[in-house]
């Protein structure tokens, strides 16, 4: 297939939501599942629903620390003689006569006989075995929480596909379930090409820089609900890059490259996969991140990002991101944008979005913009002194200081921000 022109007004350049709609088709949800113990199922995503076993609480409990009582009893001023106390854990096993109270603690059963709780600041005692009421009026169940009021058992939890976050670990902890059987996490193959990338910790020689883009892809992936296989660099030719995606496309059910997606001499992997793969090379109108390289190579999907670091960062939040939580079964919408107020001109070419680094905050007027650093695409620096976007549209040439802006913050698109 023949890439598009680089103009920025590029008839073949498909929208950025033309792209997102293409990859989520294709990439459905995985179905194999796994077992897994309650405590290492954060993150993860059901795979099957999961009913409540048992009521909770399960008996009426107290709300607070006081007396438990007959209603009939709660008449202030009235004097009721101390028959014992409940704690949680220790109940109290006799039953509430007229005439008679319970001194009951937070979380306790409440006793046969008993249907309200007064709190004890509204309780004075005047002996060793004896409650003087200072109110009054009370209403059967007062301050009681009944059986079930939390969760009834046999009621719907979580449905298949709920993602297990600390309050959904809660809820299934207070049933007793031990074990849950979630989606099997995607398994996401990554590594880098080129003879002139070198590892972390070894000086570059003539015509060689360290390799970042490798460390930037496994740093984003962290945040997401995957399996991720590190392949390192490859070699800069066609036998190791074939070796390295035929590995892939085995082990792993998406693949990530970053650069050597065009025509020129030394882009071994795109004479790879169009040798043994399924791929399509699309022209996105968006800036950064022109380029990208979709399709299948093996049992896996295959993602070639652009090589500038920005660029693999862009498009990884905007494309890479809703496919890794479509793959895990979650649901993956649309980040959410805000408008803010301009703080100086921002300038661009006409021809695609833009998605222009900058810092958001507040002031008296409320959300404010304003750019960070450098906007060319290999200015990564930018990106870790940014926490948002300033979106401009495509048509756009620029928004000038005061203008109200579209702006996407990080947090929507980069969970670690």
């Amino acid at each position: 297939m023949s890439v598009p022109s680089c103009d920025e007004f590029d008839p073949n350049a498909l929208t950025l939501e033309q792209a997102r709609a293409a990859i989520l088709q294709a990439c459905d949800a995985l179905t194999e599942s796994e077992t897994l113990a309650l405590e290492s199922a954060l993150g993860r995503t059901l795979a099957e629903p999961v009913a409540a076993r048992i009521d909770v609480p399960p008996a009426a409990v107290s709300a607070m620390d006081g007396y438990a009582l007959r209603a009939d009893d709660a008449v202030a001023g009235r004097e009721l003689m101390l028959a014992g106390t409940s704690a949680a854990g220790h109940p109290w096993d006799g039953t509430v006569e007229p005439g008679q109270c319970v001194r009951i603690l937070t979380g306790a059963v409440v006793p046969d006989g008993a249907d309200v709780v007064i709190m004890q600041e509204q309780v004075e005692r005047v002996s060793e075995t004896g409650v003087r009421l200072n109110n009054g009026g009370l209403a059967p169940g007062h301050n009681i929480r009944g059986p079930g009021s939390d969760t009834a058992s046999g009621t719907a939890l979580f449905a298949q596909g709920q993602v297990i976050g600390a309050a959904e670990i809660g809820v299934l902890a207070s049933q007793g379930i031990a074990e849950l059987r979630v989606l099997r996490r995607p398994r996401v193959a990554f590594f880098s090409t080129g003879d002139e990338l070198v590892p972390l910790g070894q000086t570059p020689g003539p015509g060689q820089i360290h390799d970042s883009n490798r460390h930037t892809l496994r740093a984003l992936l962290a945040a997401y609900p995957v399996e991720a296989l590190d392949y390192g660099v490859i070699r800069d030719t066609e036998a190791a890059v074939r070796e390295a995606l035929q590995r892939a496309g085995q082990e792993a059910d998406l693949i990530i490259t970053t650069g050597g997606v065009s025509v020129g001499d030394a882009d071994h992997v795109t004479r790879v996969l169009q040798a043994a793969g399924q791929v399509g090379f699309w022209k996105i109108a968006i800036k950064p991140g022109r380029p990208l390289a979709f399709g299948r190579f093996g049992n896996a999907h295959f993602l070639g990002l652009p090589g500038n670091p920005v660029a693999v960062m862009t498009t990884f939040a905007l494309l890479v991101r809703p496919a890794l939580l479509q793959l895990a079964g979650r649901a993956a919408p649309e980040p959410q944008t805000l408008n803010a107020r301009l703080l100086e001109d921002l300038h661009k070419t006409p021809g695609r979005k833009d998605f222009q680094r900058a810092c958001l905050e507040t002031d008296e007027r409320g959300w404010v913009v304003r750019a960070a650093g450098g906007q060319s695409s290999h200015q990564l620096r930018a990106m870790a002194e940014a926490n948002a976007y300033v979106v401009l549209p495509r048509e756009s040439s620029g928004a000038r200081a005061g203008d109200w802006v579209e702006v996407l913050p990080f947090r929507e698109i980069f969970p670690a921000c």
